[in-house]
């Protein structure tokens, strides 16, 4: 393919292949007011891993019962992927990931001297011994361990760098992961940083990135990582994450494969159907326009991109349709021309001359402007009607009315 052979030479560093790892059921469920039962988590995983997902970033384990038992009920399938679990690096993080028998874990600490000073009100140094001694517990109990740098595109680099040389020298680090976690980076910035630190620690981690899509860029970053020689990426199904989301998988591997010719294992036929399963699942549903798995991806209506279609599929569609087991469609509507008329005659086994064309494309679009809108608007009420019951979490209002005549006990929180 052209392009990826372009992009092979325009990017020497770029990887023959990645890892995807999916965190559709941590950071996906970290979506506001989404929530997951235990079966669907244990189905979406085994579907993410049938389709080829090299590791599953699962669950945070410490954070709740539920999600320990969820991983437990995870480890039990006997998955071909590799069942990670998010946690800090403190005590009672790992051993709950030891306990959920997580294969390997996700040690999260910002790195950032803002989120350092701001949030957990440690220094540098403090903070590298936390990562430093969780770790090791992480290591001493059998877990592979990846040191995820929490808001890395806000730190220093060269912090990066000694961060990880360090902890290094005491731990074998299975990757690295930098995070963008605000989705302020752009790919320019992130393609530097990846170089940099893979060039510091001379090729020897595993590097990844973690992206947020606050300005619609986390696809196009977690790209930029693997064209500066990123080997392992992570994404969640249809996007779906925290604020904006994260980078979407069936995006992600669509422009590995056709636009970077790096493998990465995941079935594309898989792609529609792990889609449908999360927005079913969380209840956030996806715009028809949306990238390879949306609705309308597929589908032409305009006189000038069908005629060009119906000649050479390729006219409009640089991402086959094949790819993921759709087909072109062709939708009869407005913005309709000749070529599509004549082709459903043709198709029907009618004949037609120039004339009968031209009254029938008149019929259509004469239909199609009279229609009643209303339903169009009462889609746009309904959609945001059912987010602001679905979405909407515990009321605040029946949390403080079920509380407010409670003793209250001073407790002091552990960070």
């Amino acid at each position: 393919m052209e392009t990826a052979r372009e992009a092979q030479e325009l990017h020497p560093h770029l990887p023959a292949s990645v890892e995807v790892i999916d965190c559709t059921l941590r950071d996906g469920e970290q979506a506001p007011g989404v929530w997951f039962t235990t079966q669907e988590k244990l189905d979406l995983a085994t579907a993410l891993s049938d389709a080829g997902v090299s590791a599953l970033d699962a669950g945070f384990p410490a954070s709740s019962g539920s999600e320990l038992e969820a991983m437990q009920a995870m480890h039990d399938l006997g998955l071909s992927a590799s069942i990670a679990a998010t946690a800090r690096p403190l005590p009672q993080d790992v051993a709950a990931a030891v306990k959920a028998y997580a294969d390997e874990v996700f040690l999260f600490m910002p790195t950032s001297d803002l989120r350092l000073k701001e949030t957990l009100g440690i220094t540098r140094d403090q903070a590298a011994a936390v990562f430093r001694s969780g770790a090791e517990a992480a290591a001493a109990g059998g877990l592979g361990v990846n040191l995820v740098f929490e808001d890395a595109t806000r730190t220093d680099p060269r912090q990066l760098i000694d961060t990880a040389v360090e902890l290094r020298r005491h731990v074998p680090v299975r990757r690295l992961v930098l995070a963008d976690t605000t989705g302020c980076a752009h790919p320019a910035t992130m393609q530097q940083l990846i170089h940099r630190v893979d060039h510091a620690l001379d090729h020897e981690i595993t590097l990844c990135t973690h992206n947020h899509n606050d300005f619609g860029l986390a696809t196009a970053n977690t790209l930029a990582a693997v064209s500066a020689g990123a080997r392992a990426i992570t994404c969640t199904v249809n996007g779906l994450g925290e604020r904006a989301g994260n980078a979407d998988l069936a995006e992600c591997v669509a422009a590995l494969t056709h636009l970077y010719g790096v493998e990465h294992g995941v079935d594309p036929l898989a792609l529609p159907a792990l889609s449908a399963d999360v927005e079913r699942a969380s209840g956030v549903a996806t715009s028809p326009i949306k990238p390879v798995t949306g609705f309308n991806v597929f589908r032409h209506e305009s006189g000038v991109h069908v005629d060009g279609m119906l000649k050479d599929n390729r006219s409009y569609e640089f991402l086959p349709a094949a790819w993921t087991g759709r087909r072109s469609e062709y939708v009869l509507g407005k913005h309709s021309g000749t070529s599509l008329v004549r082709h459903l005659f043709a198709s029907a086994g009618l004949r037609c001359d120039d004339a009968l064309v031209a009254r029938a494309l008149g019929e259509v679009r004469d239909a199609v402007e009279r229609r009643d809108k209303a339903a169009h608007g009462q889609a746009h009420t309904d959609v945001r009607a059912t987010y602001r019951r679905l979405l909407s979490g515990y009321d605040p209002a029946r949390l403080i009315e079920r509380y407010r005549d409670q003793p209250s006990t001073d407790r002091q929180v552990e960070r």
